[in-house]
């Protein structure tokens, strides 16, 4: 039996910009058995992408069922394969005329809609609980990781860590300038910082993965005539060219900390640029009137790059 699936970037208007994605769209239940997790993995690891989705058969005419995979585990949530699920069935094909309001995760049920007709973004309305972790993640261990670094920070400096949702954290790292962020690479040796012990996050917290996620602000922006906050995403050995649940951290974490009450902050943040796949990615934060965060909104875009079948694994 073969699959229909196509590839999609997400957070661009250019193909082979962005981050790329697959989406693969499961036969109805009559067809065949549902697909076991061992043969969603194997199909994960034939595309070879951060992220695959997994679309189920119609059930509600205005609801997408998808199931988001990496290489190595099915995952609740993440940003870009929200966003290039939103505007697969919202921009692209027939699928745009499908009347989809609702896509249902693992997370929970994510509301979509088109923010602006001219570029066909997408908007989902993204889940959030969160958490600013009493440690901080101290320059020793950043430098031990990122050795690149040491020139641009003095002795003595500590990073916050945030959680956008339990089991998706980030340590957010200012940088001064983009020749600082230049210099960032993956974390030496491929290591990953540790979630299931005490040093960072906080009881009741400690689960899934802490990104490092470093940020300049004020960038000037020659493309979008404006100014942006550029982005670097390292898990470990590994650089994202667009994370949206990163994004949608770090602009919470800067609206709770410098926000007022009662105020919505909209956010643009340029990643990739260094990967040669520049993603532009949207947010925007509402604060209610205790400032507690009232909405967190991720927008973007995503072109279709190719389309066929693959086989369903043995």
């Amino acid at each position: 039996m073969q699959l229909n699936f196509v590839t999609l970037d997400v957070f661009t208007l250019k193909a082979y910009g962005g981050n790329p994605l697959a989406v693969v769209f499961l036969p109805e239940a009559s067809a065949s058995a549902p697909l076991t997790q061992r043969q969603k993995h194997i199909i994960c690891k034939e595309f070879n992408l951060s992220e695959t989705i997994f679309v189920y058969p119609v059930t509600e005419h205005n609801k997408r069922t998808i199931d988001i995979f990496t290489v190595e585990c099915e995952i609740p949530f993440a940003g870009h394969p929200t966003i290039g699920a939103a505007s697969w069935f919202l921009s692209h094909a027939a699928a745009s005329n499908s009347g989809v309001d609702t896509l249902v995760t693992k997370s929970g049920e994510i509301p979509i809609s088109i923010s602006d007709q001219a570029t066909q973004a997408v908007a989902a309305k993204i889940a959030h609980n969160t958490r600013i972790h009493q440690n901080r993640f101290p320059l020793e261990e950043l430098l031990r990781l990122h050795s690149s670094l040491k020139s641009f920070f003095k002795a003595g400096t500590d990073f916050p860590l945030f959680s956008i949702v339990n089991g998706m954290s980030q340590t957010f790292i200012e940088l001064p300038n983009l020749e600082a962020l230049a210099a960032v690479t993956t974390a030496n040796g491929g290591e990953y910082l540790d979630v299931q012990h005490g040093a960072y996050l906080d009881e009741g917290w400690r689960s899934g993965l802490i990104c490092v996620y470093f940020f300049v602000r004020d960038v000037d922006d020659d493309i979008l005539g404006k100014k942006v906050i550029r982005t670097r995403m390292m898990l470990g050995g590994f650089e994202d060219p667009a994370t949206g649940s990163s994004a949608s951290g770090l602009t919470a974490w800067l609206a709770l900390t410098e926000g007022k009450a009662g105020e919505e902050y909209q956010y643009h943040i340029v990643q990739g640029v260094e990967m040669g796949r520049r993603s532009d990615i949207g947010v925007v934060v509402a604060l209610d009137g205790e400032k507690k965060i009232e909405k967190v909104e991720l927008t973007g875009t995503a072109v279709q790059v190719s389309e066929g079948k693959i086989v369903v694994p043995e």
